[in-house]
């Protein structure tokens, strides 16, 4: 046993230190893009890395949620090129328990956009004229996309935005906090005779450090309690990751009045800042060329291919974004009527996929989480010698699934913190949405596939699938869906040591296209078993 548990320790330590390896090499290159780090950024991180390498304790979502709705002010890490950053203060804000009316600065708005995010909130002028009047591209630059739902929920539900970040690239970092709280103070003081709001920051980590952002509003407001929720921290990452913990713990304790969360493993956000780089920089050099996303992409391959101890060129692949022109030409000389039918429905629905025959990806949105399932897709396919896109429904439905839950355990490879949907989860959107809203017909077939495998995991009795022909749209959506599920199965059997990586890898070399793949499926279904306790619903996730 001790032999077992030190061996087990060793691959843990070897993964962890290629892990850290890659961190660096992310880093430099997007140093080589940006140019050397400026000084007071590199004093800013460094103070901040030493204070988040202190002592912590491991906390909970509930004592984050606890402390937060006593707190006045909540200062949140943001990590700007990652849309996981501003979805994780979404949820925070969405499972807030503080019944006091809620403000949310983002840093993302120079102050001098005030009057257009009111009027925005306010249903008086668009989307477009918002991000125009706040010149969003030019004195902010990062996706439009990752903050988009944090000011629709704001306008859904009649909050405040506060802008609160500065308009001059020349400002310095300690000029940006101090308007930052300037603005938060002078909106507080003028509203004391109305219910004392909560604010609720989001502003780049850098700034959360003891003598920065917090510091600078607790003296301003010093009744006020702020609290501090850093994200992503790697000083504690890597701590965590050293006890063999980073997979079980999302929220730590520093102090009081500070907390942080684990929202993903750090490289992920560094490989989503270098993709995004990677698209800006070739817009900016050409508006009318697509960027080239295939070394990023190889990266993760390659990343992967250590994980599972397999080797595999990454050479020669042909990365699309929706901004490619060039894209529905290669289709129509590469596909037939039937795959070119279903590739350009996934084109209008911006859905990401992976053509075995062409080697062609095509990423709908340029995140980690897309690139990783279509980097295992695509390690799938060398390793089976898959040679066509599996999207003829319903023959292919069983084989769908299991690609894309490949693609989908690959992908929490790379990125642990990310979790496939639950039955529950789909039973709480199902009935959400009435007979005639859009998405229903595949979560109805998800869960009755679902249920269907759990009949067959616990009696060996088979049912008959209502899968219908010409229904390809809502059966491949449901085998993603599916997929997912399977992929996190796959996912914690590995990390519990109830699956071996050979045995895995070994599953990775089957070819969907073999005969007996019911077979081999219901297999694995068996091998599997139902949900474990390890995966929770949306809920329950920070």
């Amino acid at each position: 046993m001790t032999n077992k548990r030190a061996r087990k320790s060793s691959s843990d330590q070897q993964l962890l230190s290629a892990r850290k390896t890659m961190l660096r090499g992310l880093k430099r290159q997007v140093a080589q893009r940006l140019g050397p780090e400026p000084s007071e950024i590199r004093r800013f991180r460094l103070q901040l890395d030493r204070e988040l390498a202190q002592a912590f304790k491991i906390s909970n979502k509930t004592e984050l949620l606890k402390e937060l709705s006593q707190a006045d002010i909540v200062c949140g890490g943001d990590f700007h090129a990652y849309s996981q950053a501003q979805r994780t203060h979404l949820k925070i804000i969405k499972d807030r328990v503080s019944k006091r009316p809620l403000v949310i600065a983002l840093e993302a708005f120079a102050s001098e956009a005030q009057l257009y995010l009111d009027q925005y909130v306010a249903g008086k002028i668009t989307e477009r004229t918002l991000l125009t009047k706040s010149h969003w591209q030019k004195k902010w630059g990062f996706p439009w996309e990752n903050y988009r739902a944090l000011v629709e929920y704001a306008r859904e539900h009649k909050c405040k935005i506060l802008a609160v970040g500065t308009s001059s690239s020349k400002a310095g970092l300690r000029a940006r906090e101090e308007v930052a709280a300037r603005v938060i103070a002078a909106h507080i003081s003028s509203n004391r005779k109305k219910a004392k709001p909560q604010v609720y920051c989001v502003f780049g980590e850098l700034h959360l450090g003891s003598k920065s952002l917090p510091n600078a509003i607790q003296e301003k407001l010093p009744s006020l309690r702020v609290m501090t929720v850093h994200l992503n921290p790697e000083p504690l990452y890597f701590s965590l990751a050293k006890k063999g913990l980073e997979n079980q713990v999302d929220v730590a304790r520093y102090k009081k009045n500070e907390f942080a969360v684990i929202a993903s493993p750090p490289w992920v956000q560094w490989q989503s800042y270098l993709m995004f780089l990677e698209k800006s920089l070739d817009h900016s050099l050409d508006e009318e060329e697509s960027p080239d996303l295939s070394g990023q992409l190889a990266i993760l391959v390659k990343m992967a291919c250590v994980d599972l101890k397999v080797e595999i060129q990454a050479d020669d692949l042909n990365v699309y974004t929706s901004g490619d022109h060039t894209l529905s030409i290669q289709l129509k000389n590469k596909l037939s009527k039937s795959e070119l039918k279903t590739a350009m429905a996934f084109l209008e629905r911006e859905r990401s996929f992976y053509l075995p025959s062409a080697k062609i990806f095509f990423l709908s949105r340029t995140t980690i989480n897309h690139a990783a399932e279509l980097a295992g897709q695509y390690i799938h396919s060398e390793l089976a010698g898959v040679t066509r896109a599996l999207w003829s429904m319903p023959e292919d439905f069983l084989q769908r699934i299991w690609v894309e839950a490949i693609g989908f355990f690959v992908s929490k490879l790379i990125n642990h913190k990310r979790h496939s949907e639950t039955i529950e989860d789909l039973q709480l959107r199902l009935s959400a949405l009435s007979s005639r809203d859009q998405g229903r017909e595949s979560l109805a077939l998800a869960l009755e596939q679902r249920f269907s495998e759990l009949l067959f995991f616990h009696s060996g009795r088979r049912r008959k699938r209502s899968l219908k022909p010409g229904r390809s749209p809502s059966q491949l959506e449901a085998a993603k869906i599916l997929g997912g599920m399977m992929g996190e199965r796959l996912y914690l059997q590995l990390r519990s040591r109830k699956l071996k990586l050979p045995e895995v890898v070994q599953w990775m070399r089957k070819n969907p296209m073999d005969e007996d793949f019911a077979q081999f499926y219901e297999q694995i279904v068996i091998r599997l078993g139902p949900q474990t306790g390890a995966a929770r619903t949306r809920k329950e996730r920070l």
